[in-house]
């Protein structure tokens, strides 16, 4: 999931996250699916690459959805500035069946995906989920960001491109 390199996770945004933190990240996601409860939690980088996943079943592509995530999230933020409607921590609702899923931003460089069963009142999930996105954010921000200029100009010129590709990469597999 992600590149360990000297006791650091190394993800492709150009954060790079201590042991210490990923644990809280992993501690802070576990907890957020025992409260929710949910069906699965899912972190990642805005590049799409998986940081957590919990819940997943073992059939799910999570390069794909990872991705997916990723770009979800990019176009419902893009929407939501050309509609003025754009805030911090907004989450994108998909009402389903078998579960819901709610997808938020976690800070610049990460983002949740997290699955409830239609049963879970969804104004409770919002709320644990967006406190958690916070939660998630104030631990990555913490401690050591290695963003390049580099980086941060890929994504954010060329985020769009970026998702075009993976998503062309997967349909022709």
């Amino acid at each position: 999931m992600t590149t360990q390199h000297s006791e650091r996770f190394v993800l492709r945004s150009g954060i790079t996250l201590t042991p210490k933190q990923y644990e809280r990240l992993d501690r802070l996601v576990s907890e957020l699916a025992a409260n929710t409860p949910a069906q699965t939690a899912l972190l990642v980088d805005v590049t799409g690459q998986v940081v957590l996943a919990k819940g997943m079943s073992p059939q799910t592509n999570l390069a794909a959805l990872g991705s997916l995530v990723a770009g979800d999230l990019a176009a419902s933020q893009e929407i939501a500035r050309l509609t003025g409607e754009y805030e911090e921590y907004q989450l994108v609702l998909r009402e389903g069946r078998s579960s819901h899923t709610l997808i938020i931003p976690a800070g610049q460089y990460l983002a949740l995906l997290v699955q409830v069963a239609p049963d879970t009142p969804l104004g409770w999930a919002r709320l644990l989920i967006r406190k958690t996105a916070r939660q998630i954010a104030d631990t990555a921000a913490t401690g050591h960001s290695t963003s390049v200029p580099e980086t941060e100009a890929l994504l954010q010129d060329n985020l769009a491109d970026m998702f075009d590709d993976a998503l062309d990469n997967l349909w022709s597999e």
